[in-house]
């Protein structure tokens, strides 16, 4: 456990020149109370420090209990970091979804893959989708007298019988009534729906979207996301990959929506995720129709991004590279559909050669062709055919804290044992091109390359 309820909250990190740090608070204290109350989460913690005048309980790491009395300007944070944005633990999930991707994975993952949480807190602050399923009254009144708001919601469907046979319970799941409280209380939401065939799709995905749409502004955008199947099914319920022809019939449908919407609304409420684009074999929707990408980190809009990206800063492209270089770009059959116009422009500058290395995913399966979900060892296996060679890897394949692929290998390992020299890029145009530039011995200026988001 990161966090002992008995003695306190643990503090990760103190922000230096911070109201903490000035304290003399260290990694490894615990945090006892503010104003005589420990809070129960990061959301408490915030609201009770935004006061002016504050007590904070602090036991050191020696044993010793000191009290600190603090005058602030209202709302200005201390500077303390915690190892958990829940401090009483998080709520783990007690569904059993038809197509949870966690129960597809094989043994021998790091632990962390294996834990499933549906915490509203969580929710709130980091954006995790969640079924409300868990939700005690107690947690609705807090969510509506504290307005935590935006929400990101998993309704899948809104059959309350087929949601509950979706979510894996043995009872009907309804969920269009707390949509409705939270919509009349001002509570912004965000919604997921799973698409597996022959399940939620057609009409009724139709009458999910039909009726969620009612409660617009306050749900203001629902994401469409291909059920993620993994070579790991045994024993499971029996889905389906979407079609070629049923993605673009997909498409058409929603095109069909959003036109609608978009008259209604001025917005598309309805946003399909790259995946179905890509393989349809079909453009990405034009950036303003994404309405400001609510759902990018639901995968959707990723493609469009990138390429607006790119677009921006394509004029002012070097010429040539001081030093010559010949680059590998590893990839998934995905992210290589997405890059492919985007290489062939870079190769025309001089003195570089870039390829494209496409992995295939034999760590999940074929049916898993994301650029996030690619492990170390099918890199190792790609790395091969390019030994000794320079490789630039997406940093989204790795964990955010530590350079560590899903099977736990090492960057470090990865490069030991395929003799390349890998360089990180982060998922963006104008990332790719520093890095390339960076290599070839010159510098790229992007000071007038803001983001299109």
């Amino acid at each position: 456990m990161k966090l002992c309820k008995q003695h306190g909250i643990l503090i990760d990190r103190v922000i230096p020149g911070s109201a903490a740090a000035e304290l003399g608070l260290r990694k490894g204290d615990l945090l006892l109370s503010v104003n005589g109350i420990r809070p129960q989460d990061l959301i408490a913690y915030r609201y009770l420090i935004a006061d002016e005048q504050l007590t904070l309980k602090v036991r050191k790491k020696g044993g010793r209990v000191v009290t600190h009395k603090i005058i602030k300007g209202f709302d200005t944070d201390l500077g303390i970091v915690f190892q958990e944005d829940c401090f009483d633990g998080i709520r783990r999930c007690r569904n059993k979804c038809v197509f949870c991707f966690v129960d597809q994975l094989p043994t021998g993952l790091r632990p962390t893959l294996y834990e499933k949480d549906d915490d509203y807190r969580l929710s709130f602050l980091h954006g995790n989708f969640i079924t409300l399923t868990n939700l005690k009254e107690g947690d609705i009144a807090r969510i509506v007298s504290m307005k935590l708001s935006p929400l990101y919601i998993s309704v899948h469907t809104t059959s309350p019988l087929l949601r509950g046979r979706m979510l894996g319970l043995k009872k009907a799941a309804p969920v269009l009534d707390l949509i409705s409280l939270f919509a009349s209380r001002g509570i912004t939401m965000h919604i997921q729906v799973v698409l597996c065939p022959d399940w939620n799709d057609g009409d009724v995905l139709e009458q999910t979207i039909c009726q969620l749409a009612a409660f617009w502004p306050q749900v203001a955008s629902v994401g469409v996301v291909p059920v993620g199947l993994t070579k790991y099914r045994q024993h499971l319920p029996k889905l389906r990959s979407i079609t070629r022809s049923e993605c673009r019939k997909l498409i058409n449908q929603a095109s069909g929506w959003q036109k609608y919407y978009r008259r209604a609304y001025g917005v598309s409420f309805v946003y399909l995720a790259d995946e179905f684009y890509l393989k349809a074999g079909l453009p990405f929707p034009l950036s303003d129709q994404y309405d400001g990408f609510p759902q990018l980190e639901n995968g959707i809009g990723l493609g469009r991004l990138f390429y607006e990206d790119f677009s921006r800063i394509k004029s002012r492209l070097p010429e040539k590279l001081r030093i010559r270089r010949q680059l590998f770009i590893a990839t998934s059959h995905a992210g290589a559909q997405v890059l492919s116009p985007v290489v062939h422009r870079l190769n025309f500058i001089k003195n570089l050669k870039l390829k494209m290395l496409s992995i295939p995913n034999t760590f999940f399966g074929p049916r898993i062709t994301v650029t996030g979900l690619l492990a170390g060892q099918d890199l190792m296996r790609g790395l091969k055919r390019v030994r000794g060679e320079e490789v630039l890897i997406p940093r989204i394949m790795l964990r955010q804290d530590t350079p560590i692929f899903l099977d736990g290998l090492s960057v470090e390992e990865l490069e030991a044992r395929s003799g390349c020299s890998i360089y990180l890029v982060e998922p963006s145009s104008i990332a790719l091109v520093e890095t390339i530039c960076m290599l070839g011995g010159i510098s790229f200026e992007k000071a007038d390359c803001s983001p299109s988001r």
